[in-house]
């Protein structure tokens, strides 16, 4: 049986405690071959649904479950929690746009973006070295994924280009470039494509419910992001679903899409070496 451990750590460059939640598959040894890792954010928001904010998680383990029982292919997953109260800062690497300002006043300066290069150089050279001392993985960046969603979406895609030599696959999930999208265009401007990447993208078509305007920039930010990656000539994969909202419920499904691409290209890849 799978099992979720967790371990309270900081985030040491911004002196918050965080409790982090490990899932371990089924057939997890602490000997033997190494598992692939997924990394995402929002912690609190992917097992449990007495632990989210709106009632309801990914349930990343069901699926994981699930896909380990119809293929045997396992992974491990390291989910990293997040307050609401600094979410933006914590998962933008620049201050939100005036625009963003503007629409998001009603959560504080403190709350405003700027602190995500820290938070990604954490998980990269502080966190993954620590999972990979306490917990049996492959080391190999073709074994490392980063994901989340909308802000988190937006992390995960600077953590993937940012650090090329750690992790080769993103899946960004309702992902909120627009937060500053021109900070945003700038960077993946500036940033030199030097290993291949693997990329899941998505969006629903209702992710602001009846808001038609809010909607089609949602999908329109996708398919942006799918053209820019594209360019960078790393692997894209672009999903709409025009009936889902921005909601955990549209990113559970389409997660077991993205972790079993992502086990399907590492385990084919591991029986060619």
């Amino acid at each position: 049986m799978s099992k979720i451990e967790n371990f309270e750590t900081e985030i040491t460059p911004l002196g918050r405690k965080r409790t982090v939640w490990v899932y371990l598959p089924s057939n997890y040894d602490a000997k033997g071959d190494g598992y692939p890792v997924i990394y995402m954010h929002d912690g609190q928001n992917l097992f449990y649904d007495h632990l989210t904010a709106y009632g309801t998680a990914w349930h990343v383990d069901k699926a994981l479950d699930e896909i380990y029982r119809t293929t045997g292919k396992a992974c491990i997953v390291v989910g990293v929690e997040c307050s609401d109260k600094v979410r933006m800062s914590e998962y933008s690497p620049w201050k939100a746009s005036l625009r963003m300002q503007r629409r998001h006043k009603d959560k504080g300066k403190s709350n405003s973006g700027g602190e995500g290069a820290l938070y990604a150089e954490w998980l990269a050279k502080t966190l993954k070295p620590y999972i990979d001392e306490h917990y049996n993985t492959d080391k190999q960046r073709i074994a490392t994924a980063v994901a989340g969603s909308s802000m988190g979406g937006l992390i995960s895609c600077y953590i993937g280009l940012a650090y090329q030599r750690v992790f080769e696959t993103m899946g960004l999930f309702s992902t909120y470039t627009v937060f500053n999208q021109r900070a945003f265009d700038r960077f993946e401007r500036d940033t030199e494509q030097t290993l291949p990447q693997h990329a899941f993208i998505y969006s629903g078509g209702k992710e602001w419910g009846e808001d038609v305007k809010a909607n089609k920039e949602m999908v329109s930010i996708a398919e942006d992001l799918y053209h820019k990656l594209f360019a960078r000539q790393i692997c894209c994969e672009l999903v709409v679903n025009s009936e889902l909202p921005h909601y955990e419920t549209a990113w559970d499904i389409y997660f077991r899409k993205f972790a079993r691409d992502f086990l399907d290209r590492y385990y084919d890849n591991k029986q060619k070496q």
